[in-house]
C-alpha cells in the first residue's frame, strides 16, 4: 500500500463532498478511475458511507471473465462487495452507443432502494465529451456535455471527479500503489473518443495549457446558461406537453428539448434533426405512434406527450417458467422478484387478454387505455400466468386469492 499522504489531494476532497450518511453504489470497471474511487470511497465507510460495486461484462473481450474476476477480489481486499452484471449479445453497429445504453441500464436495474449510482468520470472525460458534440454541431445544451448529478430511473447518479483531472487521479493511483485494468480497447482509434483522447487531445494541450481544465470550464458555464430554460412550464404526464410546445418560438422550443434530454443524461440530436422531430411530432396524425431515434436516445408521442427514453429492447416472443422463488432481470426493462406456491410462467402482451378484479373480467386493453399507459410500456410489462389464468399485470393489477405470495417489478424507470 502507498502513502496518501503523497498523493494529491483533489480525490480525496471530491470523494469527502459526499453526502453522508448515504448509500453509494460504484461503477467498477477495474480501471485506473474506477479503482481510483473505489479505494477513496471506501476510506470513507467509517463516517457513514456505505459502499458496494458493480460490475458490468460487456462480453466483448476474450479477457472479459478474467477482468470480472479482478474486480471482484480488489473490491474484496477492500471489504466491498462486487456483484458481476451481464450484458446481452452486442449487436452489429455502433458499440459504443449499444455499451453506453445496455450498461446505464443493467446498473439501474441493479440498484436498491435508497442507492445512488457513482461514476469515475473526470475532467478529460469532460473535455472529450465537449470536443465530440462540438464536432456533432450540438448547441450550448449539448456542449454543457455530462452533468455532474442526474436522475437515473428511480434513483440518482453522481459523478464526484467531475472537475479533478488525469492527473489528479494518477498520483493518487501512484501513491496507494493500486493495482487497474488497462482495456485494450481503449487504444483503438476506430473510436471517436480514443481518436480525441490519443491524436487530438495531446496536440492541443501541447500548444494551449489547460486545455482539459478550460473544456470542462465552458461546459460547466454553458451548464449554467442551460438552466436558465425551465422544461417545468411545458411538464405534463412525465413528458413534455406537445400543445403547449406547438405554440412556442422555434429557438424557444429546440432549447426547451435539449434541455429536457440533459436533464435525463440523455445524447441530444443533432441541430439538423430538430426540424425532422418537431414535424414528425406536430403534424402525425392524433392516432399514429411517431418515433424519432439516434444513437442513445428515441422520442415517442402519447396522447400529446413527447416521451423521450434509452432505445427500447425489440419485442420478441418470450415465455419464462418460474421455479417456486427467485428473481431476474426483465429483458424489457427492470427486475422481477416472485415466490409463489404453484407453477407459473411470465409472458409479454400478444392482445385480447383479460384479467378477474372484483369479480369482473376486464380487458387488459381498456385498463392500459384508461390508466393512460403508453403502448411501448404495455407491450412490455410482464404478465403472471397460472395456466389460462392471468394473475397479475406488472406492478399494476392482479386478482384477489390464490395469487402468488411475493410479485414485483422493480421497474427502474427505463421505459
Amino acid at each position: 500500500m502507498g502513502n496518501s499522504a503523497k498523493a494529491d489531494p483533489g480525490v480525496a476532497e471530491a470523494v469527502a463532498a459526499l453526502a453522508r450518511p448515504g448509500r453509494y453504489v460504484l461503477a467498477f470497471s477495474g480501471g485506473i478511475d474506477s479503482t481510483v474511487l473505489l479505494h477513496a470511497a471506501a476510506a470513507r465507510r467509517d463516517e457513514g458511507l456505505c459502499l458496494r460495486a458493480l460490475h458490468v461484462n460487456h462480453g466483448l473481450h476474450p479477457q472479459a471473465a478474467d477482468w470480472a474476476r479482478h474486480c471482484r477480489e480488489q473490491a474484496a481486499a477492500l471489504g466491498v462487495d462486487c456483484q458481476v452484471l451481464m450484458l446481452d449479445a452486442a449487436p452489429a453497429g455502433n458499440l459504443e452507443a449499444w455499451a453506453r445504453e445496455r450498461r446505464y441500464a443493467v446498473l439501474g436495474a441493479a440498484l436498491r432502494e435508497g442507492e445512488v449510482l457513482l461514476t469515475a468520470h473526470h475532467q478529460q472525460d469532460q473535455a472529450e465529451t465537449v470536443l465530440l458534440h462540438l464536432l456533432r454541431g450540438s448547441g450550448e445544451l449539448g456542449l454543457a456535455a455530462m452533468a455532474g448529478a442526474r436522475r437515473l430511473g428511480a434513483h440518482r447518479l453522481l459523478r464526484p471527479l467531475l472537475s479533478v483531472s488525469s492527473a489528479q487521479i494518477a498520483s493518487y493511483a501512484q501513491a496507494e500503489g493500486l493495482h487497474w485494468l488497462e482495456d485494450p480497447a481503449n487504444r483503438d482509434l476506430r473510436f471517436d473518443r480514443n481518436f480525441l483522447r490519443q491524436e487530438i487531445l495531446p496536440r492541443l494541450s501541447a500548444r494551449f495549457g489547460g486545455v482539459e481544465s478550460n473544456l470542462a470550464r465552458s461546459a460547466s458555464l454553458l451548464g449554467d446558461l442551460g438552466g436558465l430554460i425551465d422544461p417545468g412550464s411545458f411538464s405534463e404526464g412525465g413528458g413534455l406537453s406537445l400543445g403547449r410546445l406547438a405554440t412556442a418560438p422555434p429557438a424557444l422550443r429546440d432549447r426547451v428539448l435539449l434541455a429536457w434530454l440533459r436533464q435525463r443524461d440523455l445524447p441530444v440530436p443533432r441541430h439538423r434533426m430538430l426540424k425532422q422531430i418537431w414535424r414528425q411530432f406536430l403534424e402525425a396524425a392524433p392516432d399514429a405512434e411517431p418515433q424519432v431515434s439516434w444513437p442513445g436516445a428515441e422520442l415517442r408521442r402519447y396522447r400529446g406527450i413527447l416521451h423521450a427514453m434509452p432505445p427500447l429492447e425489440p419485442l420478441r416472443p418470450l415465455h419464462w417458467r418460474l421455479e417456486t422463488e427467485g428473481e431476474a432481470d426483465w429483458p424489457f426493462g427492470g427486475r422481477i422478484r416472485w415466490r409463489l406456491p404453484f407453477a407459473a410462467e411470465v409472458r409479454i402482451p400478444q392482445g385480447g387478454e383479460q384479467i378477474v378484479l372484483g369479480g369482473h373480467r376486464r380487458r387488459l386493453k381498456s385498463l392500459f387505455q384508461q390508466a393512460g399507459v403508453p403502448p411501448w410500456e404495455r407491450r412490455r410489462t410482464p404478465l403472471l400466468w397460472c395456466g389460462e389464468r392471468l394473475l397479475a399485470v406488472g406492478n399494476r393489477w392482479h386478482t384477489v386469492g390464490h395469487g402468488p405470495d411475493e410479485w414485483r417489478w422493480e421497474n427502474s424507470g427505463l421505459i
